[in-house]
């Protein structure tokens, strides 16, 4: 019996070893990165023929092969390439994104490149360009102010120029904007109490990536019925009805206040034209 014993523990001691070894997998990352660069190439020539969907799906192709060494030890050296590599690819997806009006994405794909590398120049002018189109024109000032510390990267002498001009034209365009927006609360909450407590609210609930504001501001227009509005937003954020009205009040006194702003026009136009294109099919249906 001790025998069988001592056997039994010999046996369930190589189990375990052999489970151990299993489990320590390391992947060979040097495949991966010649698959994942030859998709990026394609990519680069795909982007250079202005062919920007078809161009965005093999840089995406390029992040897919990466990943496959997600769940995988590999070598340092091999792992920091790989991190590099896709860092580039974010980056070029970003611009794809940027050229296909996809801003929101496009500020998603940079954010995933600074993940990656947070002094990855192309990424914040990108991003900052972005947030710009969108009308956030504190986080465009804010990576442009980055970008500049960290010596407008891989900008020339003559972008580098254009680039302090924009940021002078974008902390104009802010102070006109948070004027603005003072006139129309005068009668209302003191605008600096209104801001703080949306503040709060974005903290709270996470809205600082900009699609509260594009969501809010399409139904504000969409909706016959500001209330229907305040329970789309209450059901979407999983927000107080408090919070909700709150939301939707400071984002429709943003609409009036930037309602001459380039970005905010798009906005309006396009809610505008996809609740008459809704008018149109509910009265078909009928």
């Amino acid at each position: 019996e001790a025998a069988q014993e001592e056997g039994g523990d010999r046996g369930g001691a190589a189990t375990e070893e052999a489970v151990a070894k299993e489990e320590v997998k390391v992947c060979d990352g040097i495949p991966l990165l010649k698959e994942a660069t030859e998709h990026k190439e394609t990519a680069n020539g795909l982007f250079k023929r202005k062919k920007f969907h078809e161009a965005m799906k093999a840089y995406e192709q390029g992040l897919e092969v990466l990943n496959r060494s997600n769940e995988f030890r590999m070598l340092a050296d091999e792992r920091d390439k790989t991190d590099a590599l896709k860092a580039v690819i974010w980056c070029n997806i970003a611009l794809c994104r940027i050229h296909q009006d996809l801003y929101d994405r496009a500020i998603d794909a940079a954010t995933e490149c600074l993940r990656l590398d947070k002094e990855n120049t192309k990424a914040l002018h990108r991003r900052s360009q972005a947030h710009e189109k969108l009308g956030q024109l504190e986080e465009a000032l804010s990576d442009s102010t980055k970008l500049k510390k960290l010596g407008d990267g891989h900008l020339n002498a003559k972008e580098s120029e254009e680039e302090e001009r924009r940021r002078e034209q974008l902390w104009e365009r802010l102070q006109k904007e948070n004027r603005a927006i003072d006139e129309v609360a005068k009668a209302q909450e003191p605008y600096w109490m209104m801001r703080d407590r949306f503040n709060v609210l974005v903290d709270k609930y996470d809205l600082g990536d900009g699609h509260f504001f594009l969501m809010v501001a399409r139904w504000l227009i969409m909706d016959d019925d500001k209330d229907i509005t305040v329970e789309r937003t209450r059901k979407q954020w999983k927000m107080e009805k408090s919070e909700a009205e709150f939301g939707v009040k400071w984002i429709k006194m943003g609409l009036e206040a930037k309602a001459h702003e380039p970005d905010v026009k798009a906005i309006i136009a396009s809610a505008t034209q996809a609740k008459l294109q809704l008018a149109e099919q509910k009265a078909k249906e009928s």
